[in-house]
């Protein structure tokens, strides 16, 4: 069944940080909503590229080896695999909405953090 999704209504489901939801898939990827305070563990997805779209607050990416990344609503950006970054909150809650292959561990390279979360479905 073909149903409309409201994603700040997904969001208000939910308050725990760094804790991915998902809310559809589209092929072999899942369309992720998660909630960002603080920083994130560093961490790089070695076969997968993410995307990286705001829909409220500010969140920078910093980003080994080059300039950080700096988005606020309305703006997106795609890490490509095997970069290591480090997503940090600027202005919070930073409501995300993430675009990443099926069965992508959050945080990559680092599946061992206290933020490694289980993909929940919303």
């Amino acid at each position: 069944m073909i149903r409309t999704i409201n994603i700040a209504e997904k969001h208000a489901q939910f308050d725990a940080p760094w804790s991915p939801k998902r809310v559809a898939k589209v092929d072999n990827y899942d369309i992720k909503l998660a909630k960002g305070e603080g920083e994130f563990a560093w961490h790089k997805h070695d076969e997968e590229d993410e995307m990286f779209l705001i829909t409220k607050g500010v969140l920078r990416i910093e980003i080994e080896g080059q300039d950080d990344v700096v988005l606020g609503p309305g703006e997106f950006c795609v890490i490509p695999k095997g970069v290591r970054h480090h997503p940090v909150c600027v202005e919070a809650p930073v409501h995300i909405m993430l675009f990443e292959r099926a069965g992508v561990t959050n945080t990559g390279d680092n599946p061992d953090s206290d933020l490694t979360q289980e993909l929940v479905d919303l």
